[in-house]
């Protein structure tokens, strides 16, 4: 298996995970109002601060198995690589623009209530997130067809 793809099969088992966990907390406690919820904020920045941690820890874990292993990365690699970037690209974008109109949408009709500052972070991790797994994802699937 090269590095792409436990890069891509650790990608899918963090973000995956994470996702997960992150539904459990907002399904038992609810959603509309927590991020105004003390608790329920740092779960969500300690939840998210053990993924990209975890993310972090299998790319340096990857790395060094790679380089120690001496595996040479090929044309192959390359391609699927750029090809996975270059597909990922378009679809987060596509995310980033339904979110923001989703909850342009939804404060637009309440006009007595104003949009969280913490949405912008959100967004922008949901962005990252939908990212690496099209990536994850289109790598996976292309080392599979060739």
């Amino acid at each position: 298996m090269s590095p792409s793809q436990k890069m891509a099969w650790g990608n899918v088992i963090v973000w995956v995970t994470y996702l997960v966990v992150l539904a459990i907390v907002l399904a038992a406690n609810g959603t509309i109002l927590f991020w105004q919820e003390d608790s329920l904020k740092n779960a969500f920045f300690t939840i998210t601060g053990v993924a990209v941690a975890a993310f972090i820890i299998m790319l340096l874990f990857v790395w060094m198995r790679a380089s120690r292993a001496r595996v040479t990365i090929d044309e192959r690699d390359h391609k699927i690589m750029n090809r996975a970037n270059a597909l990922a690209g378009p679809i987060a974008m596509t995310a980033l623009a339904v979110t923001s109109l989703v909850l342009g949408l939804v404060y637009i009709e309440d006009k007595n209530s104003v949009m969280s500052p913490y949405f912008l972070m959100y967004v922008t991790l949901i962005n990252v997130v939908v990212y690496r797994m099209a990536q994850a994802t289109y790598t996976l699937v292309a080392y599979r067809r060739d």
